[in-house]
């Protein structure tokens, strides 16, 4: 019995969609983590946990939360429904930056926070959006939602499966420094833009 489960199960080998399945399952759990802090949090608790989500709103959070749940139980069920065909030699992407930013609508710590909350899409809509993006965006997506920070555990291994996978990090990366930081960055900023390099001294000029 258990040999069978074995065989068709894709996170006994470390494939591509085992090691997508992994870190998938490995944010619910941390999503649901943190619903339950939430929910009955202390006054520390509070402070740290939503400093992540540029709110105190913790209605509004909660329900991004539950996005990215219904974001990550709908990508764990396409990666096992197509995990044979994930599994073989991926075929060169073209431009996955500009399918991302026709597809994902941007965050902008600026709006109302109603106005926020009256745009989560039902589950429905997330299943048929799961089903069309690369897996890169969504994981970015689900980053997004659960408040994840470059300082978590999980970002060096969600920082290569997004780049691997079609995502655009630099994006994830300015969107989170929206959030979190009190001004705004171009919306052409990239890590150099964000971390601008010295400039080169000046010259003497002849003697």
């Amino acid at each position: 019995m258990s040999g069978a489960t074995t065989a068709t199960d894709p996170t006994t080998s470390p494939s591509r969609v085992g090691r997508l399945l992994d870190l998938v399952r490995k944010l619910i759990d941390y999503g649901k983590e943190l619903a339950a802090t939430l929910r009955q949090p202390s006054a520390d608790d509070l402070v740290t946990t939503t400093r992540s989500f540029g709110t105190n709103d913790i209605a509004l959070i909660l329900a991004r939360i539950m996005r990215g749940l219904e974001r990550a139980g709908a990508l764990e069920a396409r990666l096992l429904r197509n995990a044979a065909r994930l599994d073989k030699p991926p075929r060169r992407r073209t431009a996955p930056a500009r399918a991302e930013s026709a597809a994902v609508p941007r965050y902008h710590a600026s709006q109302p926070a109603d106005l926020r909350r009256a745009e989560l899409p039902t589950p429905e809509q997330i299943a048929a959006d799961i089903r069309r993006r690369p897996i890169g965006v969504v994981i970015a997506d689900i980053c997004r939602d659960l408040g994840i920070m470059p300082s978590h555990e999980l970002w060096p291994e969600l920082r290569d499966l997004i780049i691997r996978h079609g995502g655009n990090l630099a994006r994830l990366v300015k969107d989170i420094l929206d959030r979190v930081l009190p001004f705004a960055i171009p919306d052409d900023a990239t890590f150099r833009s964000v971390y601008p390099p010295s400039p080169s001294p000046a010259g003497t000029g002849p003697p």
